[in-house]
């Protein structure tokens, strides 16, 4: 098992962000004095017995450092406050795993800061209404940060990345590294385009025939740039380049990922182009040199869009090629004139606009524009770079949409025109041209990465008011929130960092700022919108944070009750607006998209049992928990519940079978363990008794199916 991070004592709660139940459990241990006998038993180690649920007590030691700074190897002053102080190890000795830090040491911890801090800070009330005022002994108001650290943290490594300033959405000096090393390496004299076109073009024309692969008219490429090359009567691809062919010195063709394709045919067909391509990449001819990577990089793309296979070889070995394509570039712009250097930009911005890459892969086509992101830092060459993006923003942006002739076009444009956005930000961030920036902002301003961009620049210089009113402005913008979420949850700035798009992000603000009300209001929204099983947690984050800031058990009741009646309200409308469809959850679970996991558990932990009922008409097999609530209210309901999810004729034997049109129930062993499964169940409701009469009234519609009553054995 990972542990946490470890933070200072002040903000502890991070221990837990992966279970906040456990730390709503050891703040109720804290509230009610079940710490005792806390004491310093060495330097920076305490000691303390802390009351079990069962009238059992556990010993729970906790080691701090008392240091300024996490990670300061200098000597270290002790501090009166808890700032300073970092939670270094833990121990307990109650027999829970199941989270590395137990309930337990939680309680502990919130005793060891009360003793540090002696003073809780005041708070002013909040318009919304949802403000709960500090009670006078609890622990001082402590915000969880689930997301700020890590969303912080990767800003911060954006920033570093990019060269220090700003984050940048595709530049880093990673491009300038990897343009030394090609330049490092021995140059080669650079191969002739026309002799370059035929290596690259001609063995994959010949694979191409002989497996016959479909081909539309944005694929005819591989066929047309052979007309001209002399047919069959050029001299055939060498069928094994030599150490000592002048093409390539070092005796292996270039191949990026140092694997090939699964087809070995198709892997000697692309022989060619991997010479054509690593030669280009060390020659210093640079506009020629940019003609063949040019012509690899269409061809690639073009075979690729023609081979019916699972094999990602190809969309990765051009995914490579692009990204070295952009490095190469950078010695380009540092060591061609100005006149070479705009003809080897426009030799990648014309392959940029090849069909093929434009609508098939449009991150590539937006990879080899941001090629011209190489010469923003040289002044002689920098109208290249801004000539080449604004004509790629006017050309692919939405005015040109009517020109599209398919509508299916329209996603990868508008997906190009996005990534060109953020190509366009990135150079003039680079040239230091803030007045385009905020040109840029204020021509597209619900643009989903400009937008990101914008806010996380305010987040990394820690102004999360701004940022929070901004991305709040834009969702009270769009008529559709989860839509506009979901559109910014695959970004190129914080990747796999925004699971609920938006929310996430003021999420991050509320943390950054500690406003529980705006904390509060997120974890409502994804509470109220959950549909899979893993947010369910934001019911117990609530809580935590409710509690933690002086709401009494009663007050959470009664915001919980409220809030049960705003996921209902949403489920109602999902059913009126929507058709249920399968969801899959990552463990492969099947679920309902009208189902709420998160209200499913607000349900049966405040034993709302009236909502239990009105929720369970509405899904097709409740569970345990949900029939076991509803049951406190309403147990005929529960009962009848339970008999629903019996198999089609359990009960009636005249009945007809649905699907198979018998009467009565379908005679399988797998019918019948589905019957024991519900008994079982209606037990654990009901009692054994209960569960007996209803098994025997089963039994007795089928007397002669001795299968079944094997099966029901336990019950009879």
């Amino acid at each position: 098992m990972t542990l946490p991070p470890k933070p200072s004592l002040t903000e502890f709660e991070r221990m837990f962000n992966d279970a906040p139940q456990i730390l709503g459990r050891a703040l109720d241990y804290w509230r009610d004095g079940r710490v005792s006998d806390l004491e310093e038993i060495a330097p920076s180690l305490f000691h303390a017995r802390v009351l079990g649920s069962e009238g059992s007590g556990y010993d729970v030691d906790i080691r701090l450092d008392a240091g300024a700074e996490a990670g300061d190897s200098s000597a270290r002053e002790p501090k009166t406050g808890s700032a300073g102080r970092h939670v270094m190890s833990t121990a307990c000795t109650c027999p829970y795993l199941r989270t590395p830090y137990c309930k337990h040491v939680g309680a502990v911890l919130y005793a060891l800061r009360e003793r540090f801090e002696e003073a809780l800070p005041e708070r002013t009330p909040s318009p919304n209404g949802h403000h709960v005022s500090p009670n006078p002994t609890a622990p001082r108001a402590t915000m969880p940060h689930y997301v700020l650290y890590d969303i912080l943290a990767r800003i911060d490594q954006q920033v570093a990345e990019s060269g220090g300033g700003n984050p940048l959405f595709f530049w880093s000096p990673l491009c300038l590294q990897y343009a030394e090393h090609l330049r490092s390496e021995k140059e080669l004299q650079l191969i002739d385009p026309e002799l370059a076109e035929h290596l690259v073009l001609e063995p994959l024309a010949r694979y191409h025939e002989r497996h016959g692969h479909h081909h539309d008219d944005h694929h005819d490429d591989v066929h047309d740039d052979r007309d001209g090359l002399g047919g069959s009567d050029d001299p055939p691809v060498p069928e094994h380049l030599a150490d000592n062919d002048p093409y390539n010195p070092y005796g292996d063709p270039y191949d990026p990922y140092g694997e090939r394709a699964k087809d070995p045919e198709l892997d000697h067909a692309l022989e060619g182009l991997r010479v054509v391509a690593y030669n280009a990449l060390h020659s210093t001819d640079y506009a020629n040199a940019c003609v063949n990577l040019s012509t690899c990089i269409q061809a690639l793309t073009a075979i690729e869009s023609t081979y019916p296979s699972d094999d990602d070889t190809l969309l990765e070995e051009s995914a490579q090629l692009v990204n070295q394509i952009r490095c190469y570039m950078e010695n380009v712009a540092q060591y061609a004139d100005s006149a070479t250097a705009g003809k080897a930009l426009g030799e990648i911005a014309n392959a940029a606009y090849t069909p093929h890459i434009q609508f098939q892969q449009p991150s590539n086509a937006a990879m080899l524009l941001a090629s011209a992101l190489a010469f923003a830092h040289h002044g002689d060459k920098i109208m290249w770079a801004y000539d080449v993006i604004d004509t790629a923003l006017e050309r692919f942006g939405p005015a040109h949409d009517h020109e599209l002739e398919h509508e299916v076009l329209l996603m990868p444009r508008h997906d190009l025109y996005r990534y060109v956005l953020m190509v366009a930000y990135d150079l003039r961030r680079m040239a230091d041209d803030e007045q385009s920036c905020r040109e840029l902002w204020d021509a597209n301003p619900d643009a989903a990465p400009l937008l990101l961009m914008h806010a996380a620049t305010l987040m990394k210089d820690r102004r999360f008011a701004k940022a929070h009113r901004l991305v709040k402005d834009h969702l009270d913008r769009r008529a559709d929130k989860l839509d506009a979420d979901r559109e910014i949850i695959h970004n190129g700035l914080l990747e796999d960092l925004l699971p609920h798009g938006w929310h996430t992000v003021l999420e991050c603000c509320a943390e950054g700022m500690d406003d529980v009300d705006r904390l509060a209001d997120v974890y409502r929204f994804l509470i109220v919108n959950c549909t899979t099983r893993s947010d369910a947690v934001y019911v117990a984050r609530l809580r935590y944070l409710m509690q933690a800031n002086g709401a009494s058990g009663e007050q959470w009741h009664d915001m919980a009750t409220e809030l049960a009646r705003e996921c209902s309200r949403n489920i109602t409308e999902r059913i009126r607006t929507q058709s249920d469809m399968p969801l899959y959850e990552a463990n492969g679970r099947r679920s309902s998209s009208w189902r709420n996991p998160a209200y499913e558990r607000l349900i049966v932990d405040e034993r709302l049992s009236d909502a239990a009922l009105t929720y369970c008409v509405t899904i097709d097999y409740p569970s345990m928990p949900l029939l076991k609530t509803m049951a406190i209210n309403h147990p005929e309901d529960a009962r009848q519940a339970i008999r629903n999810a019996l198999p089609a004729g359990a009960l009636d034997a005249k009945s007809i079978s649905p699907g198979t049109g018998r009467r009565g129930m379908t005679t399988s062993r797998t019918t019948y363990r589905q019957i024991a499964k519900q008994l079982r169940r209606y037990e654990e409701l009901f009692g054994d008794e209960e569960m007996r009469e209803l098994a025997r009234r089963i039994v007795e519609q089928y007397p002669n199916r001795r299968a079944l009553r094997e099966e029901l054995a336990f019950a009879l």
